[in-house]
């Protein structure tokens, strides 16, 4: 897919809002190309990075309308003041040479790039697990994860499509902050829109729709990656599977084992201290790793009212929030 008008004029508004304030290193999965029809879009795009326009040679390549990547990626971005990496399975562009379906990140690599991009590559990835942790062990604490994938039909694209949701929940388990999400009408504008569900009643779907999602995430602590759960079957998964899961709150791990207890808590029988600490565990479980929790793990999970919001009100993001509030109290943080 590589990087089309809607990123380039994504680039243009994150610089201008300040978004790319002191990011200096940046790492994309897949050897990346540039294409844009408008070069207009290129020329304000360098001169919000304060950068010359590169000759018009070298300007050329960027040029067509066919959603095929000539001009490199690494070119776009070096010009425009970034240390610049790549990761594939070829060499192309100098890439870092790794695949995606099997491999981890490099040790001297994990935590390192305040930007890791993917630019239509994950969707030809199988194993979208290890793709997704690859995109969290590159970024360092405070850095960004800019996604521009396939939302709607995309008919024969790649493996998969992507919806909202997936990043909600990504957010809600590893704690990042999402910045924005939008949807791209088509992979050959430069416009795009704020996400709201309501936008699939206007979208016009046929076989050659190609309606993108982007969106910006910032991963907040060095953490290792958790594996989500959707949202709509959090309260469902048996404590016994719950207990492989993982979520981050305020920089500390927690069992998804818990969590299910917490958004779905058994009809208690016990009065307990409603700013009761969840305990900490001390790292995240192995994939596929079950974590044996206390006998008294429900009963320390069942809060009364006493005057306020019981915690089963609140939803995903807002319980991990109010997670947060009641451990800093407790702790008299």
């Amino acid at each position: 897919m590589g990087l089309g008008p809607n990123v380039l004029a994504l680039y243009h508004q994150l610089k201008i809002l300040g978004r790319f304030e002191g990011l200096t290193d940046v790492v994309e999965l897949g050897s990346q190309g540039v294409w844009c029809p408008d070069p207009q879009l290129l020329k304000g795009l360098f001169d919000a990075f304060g950068k010359p326009t590169p000759p018009e040679h070298e300007l050329a390549p960027y040029i067509n309308s066919t959603g095929t990547g000539i001009a490199s990626s690494r070119h776009l971005h070096e010009h425009l003041g970034f240390r610049y990496d790549c990761i594939d399975i070829d060499a192309n562009f100098g890439s870092l040479t790794l695949d995606l379906n099997f491999d981890s990140v490099p040790p001297e690599h994990r935590n390192r790039y305040g930007l890791t991009t993917n630019h239509g590559t994950t969707e030809h990835i199988f194993n979208q697990y290890n793709a997704f942790k690859a995109i969290h062990d590159l970024t360092k604490p405070g850095g960004l994860m800019l996604h521009g994938l396939p939302f709607t039909v995309h008919l024969d694209h790649g493996f998969f499509n992507y919806q909202p949701n997936l990043f909600e929940a990504l957010a809600r388990y590893n704690s990042y902050r999402t910045l924005g999400i939008w949807v791209a009408l088509d992979w050959t504008l430069s416009s795009f829109v704020p996400w709201q569900p309501q936008l699939l009643d206007f979208l016009v779907m046929n076989g050659k729709t190609t309606h993108l999602l982007l969106v910006l995430q910032e991963k907040m602590y060095e953490t290792e990656f958790c594996i989500p759960i959707q949202g709509v079957y959090e309260s469902m998964i048996p404590a016994a599977s719950a207990s492989r899961y993982q979520l981050v709150v305020d920089g500390e791990y927690y069992s998804g084992h818990r969590f299910t207890h917490i958004t779905n808590p058994p009809v208690p029988s016990l009065a307990a201290d409603t700013d009761s600490p969840l305990p900490v565990g001390g790292g995240p479980a192995a994939n596929g790793e079950m974590r044996v929790q206390a006998k008294d793990e429900a009963a320390a999970s069942i809060h009364l009212l006493n005057g306020r919001t019981p915690i089963t009100e609140y939803g995903g993001r807002e319980l991990a929030k109010e997670l947060g509030r009641r451990i800093r109290r407790r702790l008299a943080i």
